[in-house]
């Protein structure tokens, strides 16, 4: 599971990288997620759900208990938010 927790604090990284790149404004991916709105951001909603969790695993560490199978599916919600804006 540790993996698994490692590769979305990765993920979340590469993600306030790019919200830089694109021009988001803010100290931090929750400031830079508020200031974005849907017609800027078509993943905004999975950008928040896959930002708590990660906020979660930050916060909580072994206590936050996460499945193969839920942490493959915000792996893949991020994955697709890279795709949207042409990342990857």
């Amino acid at each position: 599971a540790g993996d698994w927790k490692l590769a979305i604090i990765e993920a979340d990284s590469m993600l306030d990288g790019l919200l830089d790149k694109l021009g988001f404004k803010g100290d931090n991916l929750g400031e830079k997620l508020k200031s974005a709105n849907q017609e800027n951001f078509r993943d905004l909603s999975s950008a928040w759900e896959v930002h708590l969790i990660r906020n979660k695993i930050a916060h909580e560490g072994e206590q936050f208990g996460l499945s193969q199978h839920e942490a493959k599916r915000v792996i893949a919600l991020y994955e697709q938010i890279f795709k949207d804006f042409g990342h990857i």
